[in-house]
């Protein structure tokens, strides 16, 4: 999440903030339910580098992992496989705030939190999707439709949304520590339970942001800039 920044102007279409994380999470569980979870995989296999590769000074990194991830083994490759997804989803999140404001990103998390309840607690899609999704397997390329590391694994909408908080905190790194302190304690629901909804956090991370709705919709008017309104105006002769 703190490597992911604000972009330099925020975008006016409003319902992909809100509604493109969740629509995300609720159209691949309904396409893996009904296609095949090989396809997904093979998405995986291909959008993954390309996405972490984007811009000049992650390509020698992106290139790097991949490599690891596909030659190494056991907890090495899985970790350069979590690395490069970690990339690819930094790239989504900049291009979802290049054309939503930061306002309806903010409201788009907390959608998608609930809605990650719901399906995963409130019915059995999810977790049956997910295992037929992680259970793929692709020849001579590296595993990369989800990110596992040891026994844990999530989906890229996990790695997605602390992303996109990056893209509207204020305060990243108190966001950061939140977020993570919270994701340590909702993880302990793991003793007790197979699968969690993993975007949950996220929403105590966005809690102390600093990313006041309120100031999001002043910032995107124009003549407003992120350190206020200090604009180079002249007065009438």
């Amino acid at each position: 999440m703190l490597a992911s920044r604000p972009p330099s102007r925020s975008g006016r279409l409003r319902l992909v903030g809100i509604a493109i994380p969740a629509a995300a999470l609720l159209v691949g569980v309904v396409l893996i339910r009904t296609t095949s979870a090989d396809a997904f995989a093979w998405a995986g296999a291909v959008a993954t580098p390309l996405l972490a590769a984007a811009g000049r000074r992650r390509l020698p990194l992106a290139a790097v992992l991949w490599l690891v991830a596909w030659k190494a083994d056991g907890l090495v490759a899985q970790g350069a496989s979590v690395a490069l997804i970690a990339l690819a989803a930094l790239t989504i999140a900049r291009l979802v705030a290049r054309v939503a404001p930061a306002w309806s990103i903010a409201l788009g998390l907390v959608v998608v939190a609930a809605v990650d309840v719901v399906l995963v607690w409130g019915t059995h899609d999810v977790q049956s999707a997910s295992t037929a999704l992680h259970a793929a397997s692709l020849p001579s390329v590296p595993r990369l439709q989800d990110a596992t590391f040891g026994s844990a694994t999530m989906g890229w909408l996990d790695l997605v949304a602390p992303a996109l908080l990056g893209t509207v905190a204020q305060a990243r790194v108190r966001a950061a520590a939140a977020t993570g302190i919270a994701a340590g304690a909702w993880g302990l629901l793991l003793t007790v339970t197979s699968t969690v909804p993993a975007t949950v956090p996220i929403v105590a991370g966005l809690a102390l942001s600093g990313a006041d709705l309120g100031h999001l919709r002043r910032a995107r008017e124009p003549g407003r800039s992120r350190g206020g309104d200090h604009g180079d105006r002249r007065r009438p002769a």
